[in-house]
């Protein structure tokens, strides 16, 4: 992202602030770094230092072109990399940094979503103290949601400092390039790392595929697969490369192959909205009890409003998939709260849900509703639940709110609790596909197609599908 804007070159004086502003902004600060487990675990992603004014020469270190600069003393200045919110450490390096007077000005530059400029952080780095450094030295700034950053150096006209070159990355920016970096770690690091303990067997290192289903993320690798294309043509639908689709075919597909999915069946979906799944039931000659929020609850608001709400049986009926008179024979409904299942629901086949249980405001909410939905089958019964897999920390994560991130180690943990209580957890995989498609990260405003991973705030995430067995 390149930005022409106002630039301050020099440190401008700051408005006051009272001791009270001061601490209740270092509060807030710290208060979204412990909630969103801070950015430390980030990976640093380099900057070129002399983009924003490319071609013009660094009076620092020689660099960046051959025209001179119109700024007095300019030594480097970066693109604006976007913030969704939270703390962005830069960090420099001046390899055989020189000079024994003058100081360098640093300015972390400011730009609203509207292209306006804000007041910028500044600070002046005396060049005797930079070179007894190494010539290293980090600025933090705390970044506000929606708006971008840019770290700028200018020499005061005293100084005499001098660099081989200029080296700048950045930790904490929400740049397409930093939302691959975090995506490659996570594939090199976590994602590929090993079971341990109780799951030593259950997490595997296996190829994520629909002829074999176990629980596992949507990869590209999927939607080739012949069965993909056969069970979107049993939801009436032409196969793309998009999340939610592969949501239905996988909880679909899961129920198949670990034989739920049978004439007489009992099935119970949760948050079904206006999905297609208890129509494809249905027609199959499974019974379904069809659940979501009652529309006169206050957080459903947000799903009647987008049209997404199913809060009777003519707006989940599909036509197109199931008779009608099949499916009124076969298909009821109840509203219900995930975070309150009634007693009475149980004994049934197999449960199901997409992309719901990341809305009870919590993880822990989320991971109790899985194992309460156990509750609500018959022995032998099978779960099959799909959900949003962060795919750039293992630790970092939104996990309070209308919707969380679960991590992979929310999974193993989940996968340890029902374990510990007699349930068959499926092996899992983390396998998360070796395509460019796979790579491929969708930014907002999202696109239909391709749209298998995308940016959820500062984390890049995908959909993840758990499979669970009831204990016999």
């Amino acid at each position: 992202m390149t930005v022409n804007a106002p630039i301050q070159s020099r440190p401008a004086s700051l408005p006051d602030r009272s001791l009270l502003r001061l601490i209740a902004t270092r509060a807030f600060r710290w208060w979204h770094d412990l909630r969103t487990g801070g950015r430390r675990d980030e990976v640093a992603v380099l900057l070129r230092p002399f983009s924003f004014w490319a071609g013009q020469t660094s009076a620092l270190s020689g660099e960046g072109g051959t025209d001179p600069s119109l700024v007095p003393g300019y030594a480097f200045h970066t693109d604006y990399v976007p913030s969704t919110g939270g703390r962005m450490r830069y960090r420099v390096h001046l390899p055989g940094l020189t000079g024994t007077r003058g100081q360098l000005i640093i300015n972390i530059n400011g730009l609203t979503e509207a292209g306006e400029s804000v007041p910028p952080k500044v600070l002046a780095l005396p060049i005797d103290k930079l070179v007894a450094d190494g010539g290293d030295f980090e600025v933090t700034k705390f970044g506000l949601p929606g708006h971008s950053y840019a770290i700028m150096g200018t020499l005061s006209e005293d100084a005499d400092a001098r660099a081989e070159r200029v080296e700048i990355s950045l930790k904490g920016g929400d740049s397409s390039d930093a939302l691959r970096a975090r995506l490659e770690a996570a594939r090199r690091e976590f994602l590929a790392a090993p079971g341990t303990g109780a799951l030593g067997k259950t997490v595997v290192r296996r190829r994520a595929t629909l002829a074999h289903p176990i629980s596992q993320m949507c990869t590209a690798s999927q939607m080739a697969e012949p069965i993909y294309a056969e069970w979107c043509r049993r939801m009436d639908n032409a196969p793309t490369r998009h999340r939610k689709q592969w949501e239905f075919v996988f909880i679909l597909r899961a129920l198949e192959y670990y034989g739920a999915l049978q004439p007489g069946a009992r099935g119970l979906g949760f948050g079904v909205g206006i999905e297609p799944l208890s129509s494809i039931f249905a027609a199959a000659g499974c019974e379904v009890v069809a659940t979501d929020l009652a529309a006169d609850d206050d957080r459903a608001q947000v799903w009647n409003d987008t049209y997404q709400l199913g809060s009777n049986l003519r707006q989940i009926h599909n036509p197109q998939l199931c008779d009608e008179a099949a499916f009124f024979e076969r298909v009821s409904y109840r509203p219900v709260d995930m975070n309150a299942i009634p007693a009475d629901l149980v004994d049934f086949n197999f449960t199901w849900s997409s992309c719901a249980y990341e809305h009870l405001g919590s993880i822990e909410a989320g991971l109790t509703f899985f194992e309460n939905s156990l509750k609500c089958l018959a022995p032998g019964g099978i779960a099959v639940h799909t959900t949003e897999l962060n795919l750039s920390s293992n630790s970092s994560t939104l996990d309070k709110g209308g919707t969380v991130i679960f991590r992979r180690r929310d999974f193993e943990t989940l996968a340890e609790r029902l374990l510990a209580q007699g349930h068959e957890g499926m092996p899992i995989t983390f396998d998360s596909g070796d395509t460019d498609l796979d790579r491929f990260i969708d930014l907002p405003p999202y696109s239909s197609d391709p749209h298998l991973k995308l940016q959820l705030l500062r984390w890049v995430s995908t959909s993840f599908g758990m499979i669970v067995r009831k204990k016999s």
